[in-house]
């Protein structure tokens, strides 16, 4: 009878005790964003969530404000919590920089998400849109468009310093570039000026607000590092009469960005996709988890050129982004 009662004991218990077991072994993820302010930076965090939960793996999420300092505190907080795995947006390269070495001295893991990051930062990889070559096609459709006539275009940037600003806009200009010289045999593309956005809309309207005045008619051309921000340029080209006049060219595949390519006001744009981004960085913690720990300096999602000839394929009006 004692016997009997000790099984019976263990059978109930044991479930328990796998239960208690299984809860300690979930895989915890901090996710650091930069910010929140911006449909791609909330649709990062948004879709971090869905494929965490897909996985099985507790979510942390921090939003930096667009404060380096905030950043650092904020993963000083999350390593105290008990993360196993790091994915960083970083503010910057400097902040990037000193949380990977932070996280790298607690034993942790970091993936490195969207915003790029020094080469010398420990971290496992970086999960991007192929910035370089994606802006290399909208460059060159550019000139599909203008012909051999001049180009004369004003840059929208995010923020100074930017890694992934300067790969996007380096992208746009060669794709020009070389599409000129391999057609006409010479260049007609002159830089007017650079205005800051600082990654919005508000910033993308105020930064073409500035050129309006400053470049008056010369406009014929706005590339903007992202769509956010060529939303807000094309608000004040309308305002200002002068859109019709002038071609505006982003990066991100925002739906919104979308609707105006649908609309005309936006020629192309490229697709950085924070639902391809963050299921890839996820399934990349996966693959580490069950011992692979070799990757690639960068790990891109497919490069994606969208103008109005394919835009209705990738359009999704319901889409988070």
């Amino acid at each position: 009878m004692k016997i009997k009662k000790l099984l019976l004991t263990l059978l109930v218990a044991a479930p328990m005790a796998f239960s208690v077991a299984h809860a300690k072994e979930q895989i915890k993820v901090g996710f650091a964003n930069r910010t929140l302010n911006g449909a791609f930076f909330n649709g990062l965090t948004e879709y971090m969530k869905i494929h965490a939960k897909e996985h099985g793996y507790q979510l942390v999420t921090t939003d930096a404000r667009g404060d380096m300092n905030k950043q650092i505190s904020d993963v000083e907080d999350m390593i105290a919590q008990g993360i196993n795995y790091l994915v960083l947006n970083p503010q910057d390269p400097e902040a990037g920089l000193r949380i990977t070495e932070i996280a790298k001295r607690a034993g942790i893991p970091v993936i490195d998400l969207d915003s790029d990051i020094s080469l010398k930062a420990p971290v496992v990889t970086r999960v991007m849109a192929n910035n370089a070559v994606d802006n290399k096609m909208i460059g060159e459709y550019a000139v599909s468009q203008f012909g051999d006539k001049p180009m004369r275009c004003v840059v929208i940037s995010g923020n100074q310093g930017n890694l992934v600003g300067k790969a996007r806009r380096d992208g746009f200009f060669t794709g020009v570039i070389e599409a000129q010289l391999r057609k006409y045999n010479h260049t007609e593309f002159k830089i007017l000026s650079q205005g800051w956005g600082n990654w919005d809309q508000q910033g993308g309207l105020k930064a073409m607000e500035d050129q309006i005045v400053a470049q008056g008619n010369k406009i014929n051309c706005v590339y903007s590092e992202m769509d956010d921000m060529a939303l807000g340029a094309i608000r004040a080209l309308k305002a200002a009469n002068k859109l019709q006049g002038v071609k505006v060219y982003s990066h991100d595949g925002y739906k919104k960005g979308l609707e105006a390519i649908i609309n005309g006001d936006l020629q192309a744009t490229a697709s950085n996709n924070p639902d391809l981004l963050t299921k890839k960085v996820l399934n990349i913690i996966q693959q580490y988890q069950q011992g692979k720990h070799d990757f690639p300096d960068y790990e891109y999602i497919t490069p994606t050129l969208i103008t109005k000839d394919n835009v209705k394929k990738y359009y999704n009006p319901k889409s988070i982004f």
